[in-house]
């Protein structure tokens, strides 16, 4: 202890007056002294006045690839010194004698900050811990946001180890490092104390990947802080598009200047009493606050309009043709802003004006998308669900649903309602049921077990009690599936029962593809013992599609070297089903060369000669499994697998298409369209001798984003097939449109400074599945196209969340792009020909980036645009070596 200084001097008397007035032995003073020392070395001496420089700066640039740096520099002089001391805790004052801003980009740029220095601002002190804070209630939350920053550096301890601190950031646990007579602090899990309106995308691929960093390094001498200097980052980067991303950081730098005789303390009570005096007199009494910063309350950032103004800008884009366009896009997301901040009356003047009456249905996208009470409030005045006739509006509006990130639980219980009225239009019915448990997903993700919620409750029971009693096919299917969407193990046990023992094959099916949402991890002898069964068919017989699809959830859930051996035995000797064998091999090649661990233990089964030989190869069906990538890039890739199941005359029975998108956070489903034929054999006469024939059908099933959606039948009998082929269009007809919304992030950044950045992130698809069929009975021969078409826009920004200082950075990409699926089918002749192609065209893609710095007190702005752009040529998919052989000799001049 350094007992020449001042400072260190008051103390010293001080305890020595304790010392007296308590009779200790003055052997001890000097024990007594390092221990006051050590437990309150930092302490404002009375009668003092402290004067220090604190500097701030805030700036923002790409996380990942660095351009120009925007941002301010807010420099202030203050003086600090005590007014009040009860015990231990002092009653501190901060008055800012000095404050300007300047450009961090253009240090030329200056203006003053009058408005900070008006009002002083009070905090309660003890041990390094700033308790109540206190200033003038007309103080601005900007200026009190900005000298809370401040007072935070004064937050520290001396002695090494970990506590927990609310500051200016929120509730922080923060670890003190001590060496060499420094200090450096370092906080995490910073949490805000304010979180209304915070959300985001639970899902990996879909979200927002945040990192920040706190610390601060002091220097400390004489009970005083000489120094501090801080940092904070924060950035966010896109999961599905790392190069999309932002950061923000705030640099404080804190210098002790000198001392000088103040003021004496107020003589008072208790520290309300010692505020009462300083404000006596004062017609602005002061108002206590929390040390955390408070966001400014404002109505709208910037160039923000009512919703009914935007839509005289943007109903041009909404409209149907527009969709899967970059245009649809990007009005969506404009007056999903603008919903977001409007209450019920104004969504529903938007909802119900005359220049609406073309795009309702994507201003129910908007609507649901918006997920606040006011706007599900709009939305349930609009639709009605009674009209047998009228289901376009509830349609959308359940499609919407379920791609909502964040539902609350008020949607819930409406979706629920409507699934026990059972309304009246069965294609309805299925769709909310279906909607239903996609909703249900998303709600419970983030909780994991979410059965404490009553409206999920109520969904299992409910669930549980109807498929009980359901009698007929397409009442379990709407059940099952939507216990496939909502993905609640609570409910496997029920669909382990309808696949092991429904006598429907189509049941049995829909029941082993609902599990894909399931976290079996835990259940996962129990499954796959029942999806062995199935399988092997060790009870009873099972029709094909079944057996396969029970394979295909054996193999994501993984299986022993004997499972697998048993199963590709089964290829080998069971020849009954020759279709299922190929399909097997097939599929277990095409898995070999993407899963080593997989390839490893298939090269174990296939190292037994027993086993690979040419009894287990030689197999004559046609079916077939092939993965390859839609795209690859250095931040994800996209797959896509087309997997075909044939019947034993080579018919094609089962056709699918699944794309997914694979990158370090996860794997996301994203489109799954199947095409399903049954009893096509007998149309064109090649029905096995003696085969009980199935009635021809024929249906399009689709699931996108791992969402099922309801399925479409084209025909069901020969008069169905008769309207199909004499009402067929010329012309594609949309199966599936919407905006639909994908990243989903919003939340607040408590910079270390005091200011508060809003992070937000939001990206929609708009898109058009459309399809034309035409079949000739004339000349035996079919041609299919579906066209999958969209539109993907992402737009997000790191901006600080004030009037007084707008800086910040704005991200954005857009694209278009469509795949075609053509089949061709000839059945004038054994064996049917058909030949399947796949092509996309060039696809164009943009990036923006656009830094800007201005203020309401340096007259100069500053914004800075960049722009990229990337192509990829057109492609056309290899699906196999089968499959062009045949697309060769049924168009030979291709």
């Amino acid at each position: 202890m350094d007992f020449t200084s001042s400072a260190t001097t008051d103390r010293f008397i001080h305890v020595y007056k304790m010392a007296g007035a308590t009779g200790v032995d003055l052997k001890c003073l000097l024990c007594l002294c390092v221990l006051f020392y050590e437990c309150y070395s930092i302490n404002f001496a009375p009668g003092k006045t402290y004067k220090y420089k604190y500097e701030t700066v805030v700036n923002f640039n790409e996380a990942v690839s660095y351009g120009k740096t925007v941002g301010f520099q807010l420099t202030t002089e203050f003086e600090i010194g005590e007014v009040f001391r009860a015990s231990d805790t002092q009653l501190l004052k901060v008055q800012i004698t000095s404050a300007s801003i300047s450009s961090f980009s253009r240090p030329e740029v200056k203006g003053e900050l009058v408005k900070l220095i008006k009002y002083p601002i009070y905090f309660e002190y003890s041990d390094g811990v700033i308790a109540r804070v206190y200033t003038s209630e007309v103080e601005s939350i900007f200026c009190a946001n900005v000298k809370k920053g401040l007072l935070s550096l004064f937050q520290v301890q001396e002695t090494e180890g970990q506590r927990d601190e609310v500051d200016v950031a929120g509730e922080c646990s923060a670890y003190y490092a001590v060496y060499g007579g420094k200090i450096t602090k370092t906080k995490q899990n910073c949490q805000n104390v304010e979180i209304a309106g915070e959300h985001e995308n639970v899902n990996k691929m879909f979200g927002v990947g945040a990192e920040n960093s706190f610390v601060t390094h002091y220097e400390i001498a004489d009970g005083i802080i000489q120094s501090a200097t801080g940092s904070s980052r924060h950035s966010i980067t896109i999961n599905a598009r790392p190069q999309l991303s932002a950061a923000v950081v705030a640099i404080q730098r804190l210098n002790y200047v000198g001392d000088s005789a103040g003021s004496a303390s107020v003589a008072a009570n208790d520290v309300t009493g010692a505020l009462d005096l300083i404000y006596k007199g004062d017609a602005k009494k002061y108002q206590q606050m929390l040390l955390p910063s408070g966001s400014e309350v404002q109505e709208c950032l910037e160039n923000c309009e009512k919703p009914v103004s935007l839509l005289q800008t943007l109903k041009d884009d909404l409209t149907s043709e527009k969709l899967s366009k970059i245009p649809s896009g990007k009005a969506f997301i404009k007056l999903l802003r603008a919903f977001r901040n409007s209450g019920k009356g104004s969504i529903e003047e938007v909802l119900t004006h005359k220049d609406s009456y073309n795009i309702v249905k994507q201003l129910i996208d908007v609507a649901a998308a918006t997920q606040t009470p006011a706007a599900h409030a709009a939305l349930m005045q609009l639709i009605t669900f009674t009209d047998e006739s009228a289901i376009d509006y509830p349609e959308r509006f359940i499609l919407a649903s379920a791609y909502t990130t964040h539902p609350g639980e008020y949607l819930l219980k409406d979706l629920l309602e409507l699934m026990k009225k059972k309304v009246p239009n069965e294609s309805l019915r299925e769709s909310i049921a279906l909607g239903m448990g996609a909703v249900v997903n998303s709600f419970c993700k983030p909780y994991g077990n979410c059965l404490e919620y009553s409206t999920i409750a109520d969904y299992v029971n409910f669930i549980e009690t109807e498929l009980k009693a359901c009698e007929e096919e397409e009442c379990k299917l709407l059940y099952i599936r939507s216990i496939g969407n909502a993905g609640l193990v609570k409910l496997l046990p029920l669909l382990l029962d309808q696949a092991r023992n429904s006598k429907s094959s189509t049941v049995s099916l829909t029941a082993i593809q609902g599990l894909r949402r399931m976290q079996i991890s835990d259940f996962r002898d129990e499954v796959n013992q029942v999806l062995k069964s199935i399988f092997h068919q060790n009870k009873r017989t099972y029709d094909s599609s079944v057996r396969i699809a029970a394979l295909e959830i054996l193999l994501q859930n993984g299986l022993s070297t004997g499972e697998l051996r048993n199963i590709v035995l089964s290829a080998m000797y069971d020849q009954s089903e020759f279709e299922v064998s190929t399909y097997l091999l097939k599929r277990l090649a095409d898995l070999s060369q993407s899963d080593p661990n997989f390839r490893t233990i298939l090269n174990v089964v296939l190292s037994d000669p027993l086993v690979n030989n040419y009894n287990l190869f030689a197999q004559k069906g046609k079916s077939s499994a092939f993965t390859g990538f839609l795209a690859e890039t250095p931040s994800a890739n996209c797959s896509y697998g087309l997997y075909q199941e044939n019947t034993k005359t080579g018919v094609m029975k089962k056709s699918a298409m699944v794309v997914n998108i694979l990158n370090k956070q996860a794997t996301q489903p994203l489109l799954t369209f199947g095409i399903y034929a049954d009893g096509i054999e007998a149309l064109v006469g090649d029905a096995a001798e003696g085969e009980e024939t199935t009635e021809a059908t024929a249906g399009l099933s689709l699931t996108m984003m791992d969402v099922l959606l309801r399925p479409v039948e084209f025909f069901r009998g020969m008069s169905g097939l008769m309207s199909a082929v004499w009402n067929a269009p010329s012309e594609p007809v949309s199966a599936l449109q919407g905006n639909l919304l994908l990243q989903d992030y919003s939340h607040k950044i408590h910079l270390s400074n005091g200011l508060i950045v809003d992070a937000s992130v939001l990206g929609v698809a708009s898109i058009d599945l459309s399809g034309k069929v035409s079949i000739s009975l004339w000349y035996k021969n079919s041609h299919s196209v579906i066209t999958n078409s969209g539109g993907l826009v992402i737009e997000g920004s790191l901006q600080i969340d004030s009037e007084e200082l707008r800086s910040g950075i704005r991200f954005s990409t857009e694209s278009e792009a469509y795949i075609d699926f053509q089949t061709d089918v000839d059945f004038a002749e054994m064996p049917v020909k058909m030949c399947l192609q796949m092509k996309r065209p060039p696809i164009t893609s943009s990036q923006y980036v656009e830094k800007f710095e201005k203020s309401r007190h340096m007259k100069k702005r500053l914004t800075i645009k960049k722009k990229k752009t990337s192509s990829t040529p057109p492609v056309s998919y290899f699906i196999n070596e089968k499959n062009s052989f045949m697309c060769t000799n049924m168009n030979p001049d291709q």
